[in-house]
């Protein structure tokens, strides 16, 4: 983890039933501004993988209306991106991310 102010890229994920609506598709790799909303009327919450790895970044789960700023560091290459609450993957909660150097 890092400090805002030495983010390199800032990425908005807005979670809406049952979609996850990503500010921009590529970013750079090191730390990133992460900005997650949940603009829905469901609590929701926010996973992010790189590739294959066993172990998810976790994300609090917010409620409906809600905000949560943090930092996040990301090594390049892909990360899937999904709402880990029952049911909200298989009906369409989830996106992918490149991280580029």
């Amino acid at each position: 983890m890092g400090s805002p102010a030495i983010a390199s890229t800032h990425l908005q994920v807005t979670e809406i039933e049952y979609r996850l609506l990503l500010s921009r598709g590529v970013v750079k790799a090191g730390p990133v501004s992460l900005e997650e909303i949940d603009g829905g009327m469901d609590p929701h919450d926010l996973r992010l993988r790189h590739g294959t790895s066993p172990n998810p970044i976790p994300q609090p789960q917010l409620t409906p209306g809600q905000r949560w700023d943090g930092v996040v560091d990301l090594k390049p290459g892909i990360y899937h991106l999904w709402c880990s609450l029952p049911g909200h993957w298989k009906l369409g909660m989830r996106a992918s991310l490149r991280v580029v150097r």
